[in-house]
């Protein structure tokens, strides 16, 4: 028999390079398929993949390095797996120099997928996988789209972990991201920002850092009309002026001075959702830190355009506006006032009364209000007035007492009332719906007003408030069961008598020079007259 002839041998060869290429072809189309990555999994598709990543044919080895990619952006548990697959990424990424533009972003987007679903690979892949030196690399390829895409890979680990955000900075990649910022292709800029962004918000220290790398004035010309059009760059740059503002007074006032105002107040009339959403953060996170801040948003018109936000919000919650407008009250009764007058309320009241079922949302208008009413009687009437209080004991009743928005109310309802020294606003919670956790917080401050007014008591009678409350039958250790017993104190013990039925006027003139008693009766119908509790209130 004669030996076989060379052509032969090559066909052979041929046919099993061409059957590899084939199949990392087919397997990259199917991973892009989210339906098909749990059943890729069950196939062992990533142990099969894996000797493929160092074939002699680069096609071979950057498609399927482009299905893994897939893969691992379409499933958590795909992702895990390439992950603890033995030294596959570790392999990828070390040759990563010698390898061609195709290869080099489909490692990128790797990185960048594996980094999405597990946080806690991040930093392996920066160390451990020397991810470091592969995205470095890359960041000096001389194709933009390389850099693009290796930009994209920093952004997603970023943000994971502050340790992560040190190892990035002690790597000496910070200038090349900054440098960024003046490329001419957008999508450059923005994946640098956000990822200046991602790094800045850990803590105050790493907020520095981007602070000493010039940032800031780069940041602000986002914010111009020049920019108006660019949606996503605009509330990039937003972004990190609010993550770096956050943290302390210092960097607050070091972005204020990069000149951020009026132009964050003027976006908040942008006619972008996510940009008006964005600018009300930043005013939120620099106003809390200073009554000087404060004052400084009031002056400048910073009222009427969080009220823009909040009266324009759709997609995006108004959470951020309401906050900034809670923190500006809190600073001093002068601001709280300029905020009232300013006609904020009737709009937070309607927040409570809409049909959302955003317990943030509800639960930060709550402490709005209470910021509000915090200050005094007038702060306080001017809440009762917008019908604030009536809304929030319906959150309050409504929503369940896991949620924040069911304490915010109570918490702020008690402030409130605790202010309030006006009795007709006081008199018209006290209805049977009233929640009894709230009703000794009204009782306690009605019963420190009927002795002064006659003209009270005859109110609190005729509308059935005292034998309203005489039915509640609170537990005789209960603050409740006290404060009942100090505004019974109010009224004559034949009056509490004859509460269950008519009282005649011949009665009710006997409380215009009635003096309320420290010993009173505690009404029951099984109590007699000669039964009255001497414990004092």
């Amino acid at each position: 028999m004669s030996p076989p002839s060379n052509y032969h041998v090559q066909k052979i060869f041929d046919t099993y390079a061409k059957s590899q290429l084939t199949f990392v072809q087919n397997f990259a189309e199917q991973a892009n398929k989210l339906a098909y990555a749990e059943c890729l999994r069950e196939s062992h598709a990533v142990e099969i993949v894996q000797p493929l990543l160092d074939n002699i044919d680069p096609e071979v080895r950057v498609t399927a390095v482009l299905g893994l990619s897939r893969l691992a952006g379409n499933s958590r548990s795909c992702a895990k797996q390439i992950l603890c697959a033995n030294n596959l990424l570790k392999g990828l990424l070390g040759q990563i120099t010698d390898e061609d533009k195709s290869y080099k972003k489909s490692c990128m987007k790797l990185i960048r997928n594996l980094s999405k679903h597990l946080s806690s690979c991040s930093e392996m892949i920066l160390s451990g996988c020397d991810g470091i030196h592969a995205i470095l690399t890359c960041m000096k390829d001389l194709d933009v789209l390389v850099r693009e895409v290796a930009l994209q890979a920093i952004s997603s680990i970023a943000g994971q972990d502050p340790s992560i955000s040190v190892l990035i900075i002690s790597s000496g990649i910070l200038p090349q991201i900054v440098q960024s910022l003046k490329e001419e292709r957008d999508n450059f800029k923005l994946h640098a920002l956000t990822t200046l962004s991602e790094i800045a918000k850990h803590n105050q220290k790493l907020a520095k850092k981007i602070v000493d790398m010039n940032t800031l004035p780069q940041a602000v010309i986002f914010l111009s009309n020049n920019y108006i059009t660019e949606v996503k760059l605009q509330a990039s740059a937003l972004a990190l002026i609010k993550n770096i503002a956050k943290h302390s007074l210092t960097l607050t006032e070091t972005v204020i001075e990069s000149n951020i105002f009026p132009e964050v107040l003027l976006l908040m009339a942008h006619p972008d959702e996510s940009i008006r959403y964005n600018s009300a953060e930043v005013v939120y996170e620099v106003v809390k830190h200073s009554v000087e801040i404060s004052k400084m948003i009031v002056t400048t018109g910073g009222i009427v355009s969080l009220l823009n936000v909040i009266l324009n919000s759709k997609e995006y919650p108004s959470t951020p506006a309401i906050l900034a407008l809670g923190y500006i009250s809190s600073m001093s009764p002068l601001l709280a006032t300029a905020v009232i007058k300013s006609k904020v309320l009737k709009h937070l009241t309607a927040v409570l009364k809409s049909d959302t079922d955003n317990d943030c949302l509800k639960a930060g208008t709550a402490w709005t209000l209470e910021m509000i009413g915090q200050h005094g009687a007038k702060h306080s009437k001017s809440v009762f007035a917008c019908n604030a209080v009536s809304a929030m004991i319906d959150v309050y009743i409504d929503t369940s007492p896991t949620l924040d928005a069911h304490h915010k109310c109570k918490s702020a309802i008690q402030i409130i009332l605790s202010k309030c020294e006006d009795f007709a606003a006081l008199e018209h919670l006290l209805t049977p719906s009233t929640p009894i956790k709230i009703m000794p917080h009204i009782l306690f401050k009605i019963s420190k007003m009927l002795p002064k007014s006659f003209k009270a008591r005859r109110i609190f009678i005729k509308r059935g408030h005292l034998k309203m409350i005489q039915n509640l039958k609170p537990d005789i250790n209960s603050h409740l069961y006290h404060v009942i017993k100090a505004v019974n104190c109010c009224f004559p013990e034949t009056i509490l008598q004859m509460i269950a039925g008519d009282i005649p006027e011949s009665v009710l003139k006997k409380l215009d020079k009635y003096v309320p008693k420290s010993q009173c009766l505690l009404y029951d119908p099984d109590i007699k007259v000669s039964n009255i509790f001497t414990n004092p209130v």
